[in-house]
């Protein structure tokens, strides 16, 4: 539900201009959803409960049937933490005003196949074993994971795209990897939560990916994501698709006669991986060194478009043929 459907009146840009600049830029997302609760308590409280943390009112302390109500976990916010559904349409008003005078905008990742791509040690080829002898003397775009049963290596410009990205778009991760491997892509690629913060999205909060967990508004968020079947129908007109970066060789056994005619007239060959070969995907004409220029053609389109309601993503990602 929409501010002014709920009876709230929505500031204005200069009033959200204004209170944007005086806040501290380091203001966590969760310090924020206080603050802006703190605005709608007068509206709200006393006939709405918005927001309840472990089955109970955040604001009254009052048990609430979350269920009936059919309120959203946030649980990647914080353990417990659920929100009603006309609050998350709140919020996401909330961010969509904030973006436009941040001229930030959003953007989701995906991890694996986006920005690493990992195989377990007893699937790697023969030529590709060396790399468990080799990977210790790696520079560390390649690591054992904890367990030292898969090997998992980043994609050449990773970091660069994430240093670059960072100054358009707010970034998520949407994620449904093994939990182990994503905690150490992040906390290599993040490590003091610079680009990412608490907007990490797991397959805990929810089995197919979508933005009814991301808090901003659909016309301003870009996936970025090699799986397009992942993600809920109404969102593929948001996702811009990669190419998926396989460093290390896949099993092809099920492929028909067919689909290796065809592979055979890819620009790589099909027969051996970036590891067999012992090289890599271009950093400076790779994935995402295409897609970083996409997005900033993308940023520089949406707010070069004067009228504030004409600004959507979806139509720049898809525009329609005339």
């Amino acid at each position: 539900m929409a501010l002014a459907a709920a009876g709230v009146a929505v500031p204005s840009p200069a009033e959200a201009k204004s209170e944007v600049e005086n806040k501290e830029e380091n203001t966590s997302l969760l310090e924020e959803l206080s603050l802006f609760m703190e605005k709608l308590k007068d509206v709200y409280y006393g006939a709405v409960r918005l927001l309840t943390q472990d089955g109970f009112c955040t604001h009254c302390k009052t048990a609430v049937d979350t269920q009936h109500h059919a309120f959203i976990p946030f649980y990647y916010l914080k353990n417990g933490l659920e929100f009603r559904p006309e609050y998350v349409g709140t919020m996401k008003r909330h961010v969509w005003m904030k973006s436009l005078m941040e001229k930030k905008l959003t953007l989701v990742l995906s991890l694996h196949d986006t920005l690493y791509d990992s195989r377990p040690v007893s699937l790697l080829s023969e030529k590709e074993k060396y790399l468990t002898v080799e990977v210790e003397s790696k520079s560390d775009d390649m690591w054992r994971s904890k367990n030292g049963m898969t090997l998992c290596k980043l994609r050449p410009f990773a970091r660069e795209f994430l240093l670059e990205a960072n100054k358009l778009f707010q970034m998520h991760v949407f994620e449904h990897s093994h939990p182990e491997h994503r905690k150490e892509v992040i906390s290599l690629l993040d490590p003091q939560g610079t680009y990412f913060g608490k907007r990490i999205i797991t397959y805990r909060d929810s089995e197919m990916k979508n933005l009814d967990l991301v808090l901003a508004e659909e016309r301003g968020v870009v996936i970025l994501d090699d799986k397009l079947a992942y993600w809920w129908p109404e969102d593929h007109t948001n996702l811009l698709q990669i190419r998926p970066y396989q460093y290390f060789k896949r099993c092809d056994n099920n492929k028909t006669w067919i689909t290796k005619v065809v592979d055979l007239f890819k620009t790589r060959h099909p027969e051996f991986s970036y590891a067999e070969e012992r090289i890599d995907e271009d950093a400076e004409d790779g994935g995402l060194a295409n897609a970083l220029e996409l997005l900033k053609e993308v940023h520089r389109k949406f707010f070069t478009e004067k009228d504030e309601d004409l600004r959507d993503v979806r139509a720049l990602l898809f525009p329609l043929e005339s």
